[in-house]
C-alpha cells in the first residue's frame, strides 16, 4: 500500500512536469524546493496523504489573507469525508495606532449555500490545494518570480506561491494555510 501510494504520488509529478514547457527544470522545483523545515513538496504530499489516511479525510482549516494596509481575511473551511461542509469568511482591518482588530464584514455558508458569496478563498479542500500548488503556484515563471513553499514541522504545506520580481505591495499570489484541526 505505501509502495502504491508512492507510485501515485511520482505519476502526479510526473503527470504536472509533462505539461510544463522544461520538464526537468519543473520538477526539480517539485523536489528541491525545501520549506525552512526541510520538506519539498513531494514530501509534503506524501506526509498530507499520511496523516489524512491516519486521522481520516475530516477536517478543518483556515486561509489567511493580509495586506500592508491593515486589511486581510481569513476563511475557515470544515471538510468532512473528503466534502467540503462550510465555510466562514471574516474580513478585518487592524488599527495602525493601537493595532487592535476590527471586523468589518463577515458570513457563514453552509452546505446548501456554499459559494454564495465571492468574497473570501475559493471552496477547496487541501487535496486541492496541493494539487493547484503543483500545477499553477510552483510552475510560476522563475525568472520573473520568487517561488515560496513552506511547511510546518509536520511537514505539512503552510504557504505555497509566489511574488512577481521587482513586485512591492500585496504581490503574493498563492495559499497561506494559518491552521489546520482533524476532527474526531
Amino acid at each position: 500500500m505505501v509502495i502504491m501510494r508512492k507510485i501515485k504520488i511520482f505519476l502526479f509529478s510526473l503527470l504536472v512536469c509533462m505539461s510544463c514547457e522544461k520538464n526537468d527544470n519543473k520538477l526539480l522545483v517539485l523536489t528541491e524546493l525545501k520549506s525552512k523545515e526541510g520538506f519539498n513538496f513531494i514530501q509534503s504530499l506524501n506526509k498530507w496523504n499520511d496523516l489524512k489516511n491516519k486521522n481520516g479525510n475530516s477536517y478543518s482549516y483556515t486561509t489567511t489573507f493580509g495586506s500592508w494596509t491593515g486589511y486581510g481575511y481569513t476563511t475557515e473551511f470544515k471538510i468532512e469525508n473528503g466534502v467540503i461542509k462550510s465555510r466562514i469568511y471574516e474580513a478585518f482591518k487592524i488599527n495602525g495606532q493601537d493595532g487592535t482588530k476590527e471586523i468589518i464584514e463577515t458570513y457563514s455558508e453552509t452546505i446548501d449555500n456554499l459559494g454564495t458569496h465571492s468574497k473570501g478563498a475559493p471552496l477547496m479542500t487541501i487535496d486541492a490545494l496541493y494539487d493547484v500548488c503543483a500545477k499553477k503556484y510552483l510552475m510560476a515563471n522563475e525568472t520573473d518570480n520568487t517561488l515560496y513553499f513552506e511547511t510546518g514541522k509536520d511537514g505539512l504545506m503552510t504557504m505555497c506561491g509566489f511574488v512577481p520580481i521587482g513586485c512591492m505591495d500585496d504581490c503574493f499570489e498563492g495559499v497561506i494555510i494559518s491552521s489546520l484541526d482533524w476532527m474526531k
